[in-house]
Formats: C-alpha cells, sequence, structure tokens
C-alpha cells in the first residue's frame, strides 16, 4: 500500500503534536518515605509537580496525625536525559507520627497552567519498634535530629528521684529546661552576633530536637556542627547541671529593626524512680542514674513523663549604619579591612591577556563583601571577574582574604596607568567609616603581531561551544523545519513518481522554492543570551549558575544598552533605559534582579531553591528588551 504525500504530512504533524503535548503535560504525584517507621522516627512527604510552566500554588493536606518536624521546604530544578528536559517544583515535609498505626494521607491539591491538579493518596505504616530509619542510641539523652552523649552523672543528682504527693511538673521545671545565650543584643547591620541554644538538665530523659529555629532576616555561619557531641557542667543559681549545646551559630543581620530569633522545642521523654522502689536498691544511686534497664525496678516503680520544652524567643535590635558621612566607595563591608592590588604582568603586547588581582582581607562580613570600583583607563577593555576566597568561618568575625581577578585586553600600544582602587568599610569599634587603598598601577603595552588574545575569562563560552549549546536548547526550531525540508523532497520526488505512475494523486503540492526560505528561517532562530545559564541550571550547580548568570544577563544588558560592560550598574542602567524609552518597570526589574544575584554570588551558600525563579526573571527581562529593541 503507497500512502499519499498529504497522509504521510497529517500522520508525521499528528505525530509531533502528540509527542510535545506529551513532555509538556503536567503531573503532580505524592510520595512517603520510608513506607514503614517506629512511633519515634520520621518520614519524608514529598509533593512534587512535573513539566508545568508555571504553578501558582500548592496545597498540602491535613497533617493533624503526624508532628511537622520541618516543612514545607521547597524543592525546585531542572534535569535532562537523553534529550528529554523534565522540570520540576514542590515542597517537602519531615513527618513524626503521634501514635502508631497505618495512616492514609489524603490527597493534595495544586493550581498550576490554570488547572487544578490532583495528586494520589499515599499510606504510612507507623509501628512500636524502631525500624532503623532515624538515627538513634540508646546511650544518648537525644535522638532523631541530634545526637548527644550521656555525662558521667553527678552524684547529687538525685532529682529523679519521685516522692509520693510531689509536684512533677514543678519538679520537671526546675530541673530541665532551655537557655538561650546572644553575646549582644543590639548591633549594626553586618556586625555579628553570636547565639547559643542550651539544654539545661538535671534528669534522665530521652531527648530529640523537632524544631531547630530559622534566623530569617541573617547570614547564618553554623560553629558546631549537626550531631556534635559536645557537653559540660555549669552552675546556675546556685545548682549545677549537665549542658548540651543544641545549636551555636553565628548571625550576621541584613536588615534594619526589630528581629526575632525563633525558639527551639525539644520533646523529652522523661524517667522518674518513685523513692519507695529506689530505696530497696542495694547498689547505689549512681549506678541506677547510668541505666535504669540494668537495675531491678518494675513498671510499677518508675513514672514517665512526655514534656515538650520551648525556649523563648530573643530580640535583636539591629542599627542601620549611620548615613552621615557614609563614602561613596561604601559597599556594604563592615569590620576591618585592607586592600591590595597588582598586575600579572606589568609589560603587555597588544596580542597578549592582563589580569588585575585585588584582594580584600580582614575580618568581618567577609562574605558579603563585593568587588570595588575601578577606573580603567581608555583603551583598556575589562572583563568580568573571577572570585577567589579563604576564609575561616569558625572565628568571629569571618576572617581571611577574598580576591577578584580581572582580565583585560589593551588594542593599542601605550602607557596606561590605572588609578589606585579605594575600598571603605564601617568599623563598628570605632564608630565611623574608614577607607583603604591601594597604589595606582602601571602597565606599558608594545604593538604585537596581531594576534587575537587569549583570554581565560570565567563563564564564556567558545564559539563552536555556543553554536552546539545553541542548537541543543533549541532543538525543536531545528528539528521541525529541517523534518519539513525532508517532507519537501518526498513530496518532489513523489511528484516525479506521479508522472510515471498516473493513479497516485497529490491534493496539496509544496515546490522547492520553499526550501531557501527555510534555510532564511534556520539562520534567523536568535540565540539565547542565557545558554550557559541555562545549563548550569540544567545540571543543578547553585555557585555555576549564579556566576553564569551574572556574566551573561550583565553582557546582554551592556549590548542591548549600548554601554561598556565594565560600567553597569543601577545608576547607569537607569539613566539609559530612561533614554531608549524602557518602562521604568522594567529598569527597576533589572535594578532588584542584579542586586539579588549579587547577593547570591557573595554569600556562604547559594540558594538552589531560587534558581529557577530568577532564570524565569532573567529570561522575562531579555524577552522584554528585545521586544522593546
Amino acid at each position: 500500500m503507497v500512502l499519499q504525500p498529504k497522509k504521510i504530512f497529517f500522520l508525521f504533524i499528528l505525530m509531533v503534536v502528540c509527542q510535545s503535548g506529551l513532555l509538556a503535560q503536567a503531573s503532580f504525584t505524592a510520595k512517603i518515605s520510608p513506607g514503614t517507621i517506629g512511633k519515634n522516627e520520621t518520614a519524608e512527604l514529598r509533593l512534587m509537580i512535573e513539566n508545568a510552566r508555571q504553578v501558582d500554588q500548592i496545597i498540602p493536606p491535613v497533617l493533624s496525625d503526624f508532628i511537622i518536624v520541618s516543612g514545607p521546604n521547597q524543592e525546585s530544578g531542572m534535569e535532562s536525559i537523553n534529550g528529554v528536559t523534565r522540570r520540576y517544583i514542590g515542597i517537602t515535609y519531615q513527618l513524626k507520627p503521634k501514635s502508631t498505626g497505618r495512616f492514609t494521607i489524603a490527597s493534595a491539591f495544586a493550581k498550576a497552567d490554570g488547572k487544578t491538579l490532583k495528586s494520589n493518596r499515599v499510606t504510612l505504616e507507623v509501628t512500636r519498634n524502631s525500624q532503623g530509619t532515624s538515627q538513634g542510641n540508646s546511650s544518648s539523652p537525644f535522638g532523631g535530629m541530634s545526637l548527644f552523649p550521656e555525662p558521667e552523672p553527678r552524684s547529687a543528682f538525685n532529682d529523679f528521684i519521685i516522692k509520693k504527693g510531689e509536684n512533677v511538673a514543678e519538679k520537671i521545671s526546675k530541673n530541665i529546661f532551655i537557655k538561650v545565650d546572644v553575646n549582644k543584643l543590639s548591633c549594626y547591620i553586618g556586625e555579628p552576633l553570636i547565639v547559643t541554644y542550651k539544654l539545661y538538665t538535671r534528669l534522665k530523659s530521652e531527648s530529640n530536637i523537632i524544631k531547630n529555629p530559622s534566623f530569617n532576616g541573617f547570614s547564618v555561619i553554623d560553629l558546631l556542627p549537626p550531631g556534635n557531641t559536645y557537653y559540660s557542667i555549669e552552675k546556675l543559681n546556685g545548682r549545677e547541671y549537665n549542658v548540651y549545646i543544641l545549636r551555636k551559630s553565628q548571625l550576621y543581620p541584613l536588615q534594619a529593626g526589630t528581629v526575632e530569633l525563633e525558639s527551639t522545642e525539644v520533646e523529652n521523654n522523661i524517667h522518674f524512680i518513685k523513692e519507695e522502689y529506689a530505696n530497696r536498691q542495694l547498689f547505689g544511686i549512681d549506678d541506677i542514674f547510668r541505666d535504669f534497664a540494668q537495675t531491678a525496678i518494675p513498671p510499677e516503680g518508675m513514672h514517665d513523663e512526655k514534656v515538650t520544652l520551648q525556649s523563648k524567643p530573643v530580640l535583636i535590635t539591629v542599627q542601620p549604619l549611620p548615613e552621615k558621612d557614609k563614602l561613596p566607595s561604601f559597599k556594604g563591608a563592615v569590620g576591618k579591612f585592607t586592600i591590595d592590588a597588582n598586575l600579572e604582568k606589568n609589560n603587555l603586547t597588544t596580542d597578549d591577556a592582563g589580569k588585575l588581582s585585588i584582594a580584600i582581607s580582614g575580618e568581618g562580613n567577609m562574605s558579603m563583601i563585593i568587588a570595588p570600583d575601578i577606573a580603567w583607563p581608555d583603551g583598556i577593555e575589562p572583563y568580568e571577574s573571577r572570585t577567589k576566597e579563604q576564609l575561616n568561618k569558625r572565628a568571629v568575625p569571618v576572617s581571611g582574604v577574598k580576591v577578584f581577578e580581572y582580565p583585560f585586553t589593551v588594542s593599542k600600544p601605550g602607557v596606561y596607568s590605572i588609578p589606585a582602587i579605594t575600598y571603605s568599610y564601617f568599623d563598628v569599634k570605632a564608630g565611623r567609616y574608614k577607607t583603604t587603598g591601594t597604589k595606582p598601577l602601571a602597565v606599558v603595552v608594545t604593538a604585537g603581531a596581531g594576534k587575537k588574545p587569549v583570554l581565560t575569562v570565567p563563564n564564556v563560552i567558545s564559539g563552536r561551544e555556543q553554536f552546539s549549546n545553541t542548537l541543543f536548547t533549541n532543538r525543536w526550531l531545528i528539528i521541525l523545519p529541517l523534518a519539513i525540508l525532508l517532507l519537501t523532497g518526498l513530496f518532489i520526488w513523489l511528484h516525479n513518481q506521479k508522472k510515471k505512475h498516473p493513479p497516485i494523486t497529490v491534493a496539496e503540492k509544496i515546490t522547492p522554492k520553499s526550501a531557501p526560505v527555510l534555510e532564511e528561517e534556520i539562520k534567523d532562530i536568535p540565540v539565547n543570551p542565557l545558554l550557559l545559564t541555562e545549563e548550569k541550571l540544567i545540571r543543578q550547580d547553585p555557585r555555576g549558575f549564579y556566576e553564569a548568570l551574572n556574566h551573561e544577563l550583565r553582557s546582554f544588558l551592556a549590548d542591548k544598552l549600548e554601554i561598556p560592560l565594565a560600567t553597569i550598574n543601577k545608576k547607569r542602567i537607569a539613566e539609559e533605559a530612561d533614554k531608549k524609552g524602557i518602562a521604568v518597570f522594567t529598569s527597576l526589574k533589572i535594578q532588584q534582579l542584579l542586586d539579588d544575584i549579587e547577593w547570591q554570588l557573595y554569600t556562604p551558600f547559594a540558594a538552589e531553591d531560587k534558581m529557577q525563579e530568577m532564570y524565569d526573571h532573567a529570561n522575562c527581562i531579555v524577552h522584554s528588551l528585545n521586544t522593546t529593541s
């Protein structure tokens, strides 16, 4: 049987449309892992939407049978496997059951792409015995999220013995509690403070951290790793306690105002011995304290209480940095710093690439230090900087060095002078702004042989790589026209066959004249200016993503606004955008996005969950400027 050309074309288009529809169809699934846990263990609930272009809302199910240990935590990303791209976004919860049994968690709902999606139900089995899915240690008073070994008990600690008629609640409140220590309650933006959450106890208990404080409004550096084994004996109000460090962090305030340090919560299963049974023991009290399991005390001789302890929230007053005497070169550095600059080579030819290194060293909010302004002389073309750092984040404040490396080229021979580079900071101890600076640097450039300088510029890809990436990213724009070209050839061949075999009729003809037009269309396919950024997004490389986005977006803006890359800043963008009639709203969006990118570049941990959102904002800006140009 011979298929008519019209049918072949229709089948091909139908196949492409169906495949595209399948790739674009959004799905909403729920998953809980593991499926079986012990009553004191936790499980992770994941609510995930795949292949949605826009997610407006995720409505979780009612979780009244569980304690929410953490969540909702947002999760998003993109991955590409064998040419198939998968986007996903969702939320996760860490759940601890309130009782044993079999629990069915109802469906969740979501609003995405203008539709309402419904997830599947999931089932969790909770048993009395541990399934080994959570960290635990019988010798530790802590299980689950934080582990501590039991210290040698003090002989005076006999508060675990309860007498007849004794008020249990009052006894507990006196002998186990959480205290928050802060080294200061008032500080400037960028000035570090130390916060320590401690558990004080004179009782025998199994304790589990069920809620950790979130430090909104601060850049956070934890000074003790999770699961640390540090403890001490401390005296408070004339009484000694075993003291466990729940969390110790170095915080750098990001904004002025009164900021609350949230509470931490610890669930405690406290064991008491009734006095009459304790007195029957032939061995010492210390032995009983060490291990109740090895005593001969019957169950009726024990009294257990489950208590959730909560620390009191702490208010921190964050003062704005003074406006008086603030210097133009101030970029938010708080602490004490010095700056140094040097050239890799002082003598170059026009065939060579140079490199300027600027090192800022000292102590303070080092992670948030950004590159200084450089007054490049005319004739030198600088490129995007690369940042290196060596920081001691255990020191308070953070100390170390941050280096910014700028590749550059010079097109004409001559003697060029790079003026002194200044850097301003706020010295908290002195209570005023200070400035440090470098010496001017001279570079002598002689005529070369006319070769193109070889640059080692971060995030710059070769033309061949860029072309390959363009083809991959826009593969459907390439495949579809090529497929049509193929069909055109097929129709031409069938048309020729028609002359030899008259019974075959063709309702519609496609002439060879369409081929040159298609070739022109392929040539006119726009190149995505965020190619490398998209690649880093797919690979889920946060640090590389923000570096690539910073470079590619600034390069795009420099091209669109027709200004040198080295002069890109918020003031210049606002001025040039106004000249070109770009909407004020778009200009503000650009400035805000650049601020957000810069913040991610110079914080200790780049936010993985914001990558997709920032890429979408950048993409929106690119399309907006391409449309108006």
